[in-house]
């Protein structure tokens, strides 16, 4: 039984108020959410690539060569792959491979990492300084932003063209780079 004056719904007054509180509690939220994603990919990244770094301290401890592709750090060696010199792993060094140095497998190409982008399995050799060569790894698809990140983290600066991590754009072939130091080659 209604009674007289009595109302079904709500009145516009009241939607708008709503509306509001939604619209506001979301300019709150949803920055610090999508903050907290950049900082997990980050994260990760920072993970892969140091991750990366303990394994070719490990490989070039017991086989006494740098790899050549990220990898031999998850396969065993073989006498016909070749280091980052671009010599062929001796017998007698593929038998000291005790891997694997990295916990996941890398796949054709490279494997994923934050920020979507790919830890590309070949290694470089690269000279940033005079005289000191660096066992390098490249990672493609990462934004300048997504870099700074990064950088900051590993070097405590942004600065794309100093400390162990280096941002290269993608020029001609419109993929940008980061070029990770890893080692010094001795």
């Amino acid at each position: 039984m209604l009674i007289a004056g009595s109302r079904r719904g709500f009145s516009l007054a009241e939607v708008l108020v709503v509306l509001s509180i939604l619209a506001i509690l979301a300019a709150v939220l949803i920055p610090s959410v999508v903050g907290q994603i950049g900082k997990s990919d980050a994260t990760r990244a920072i993970q892969d690539m140091t991750a990366i770094r303990t394994g070719i301290e490990q490989f070039l401890a017991d086989v006494h060569r740098y790899p050549g592709r990220v990898s031999h750090l998850t396969n065993q060696i073989t006498v016909a792959q070749r280091d980052i010199n671009i010599a062929t792993y001796p017998a007698g060094l593929v038998a000291r491979w005790k891997g694997p140095y990295l916990g996941r497998d890398s796949l054709t190409g490279g494997y994923q990492t934050g920020f979507g982008a790919f830890v590309r399995d070949s290694m470089v050799q690269l000279s940033f300084q005079p005289g000191v060569n660096y066992v390098t790894v490249v990672i493609a698809g990462i934004t300048q932003t997504d870099f700074n990140r990064i950088d900051v983290e590993i070097d405590g600066v942004a600065g794309a063209t100093t400390g162990l991590v280096r941002w290269v754009t993608g020029g001609g072939s419109g993929v940008d780079t980061v070029k990770f130091l890893t080692l010094p080659i001795q």
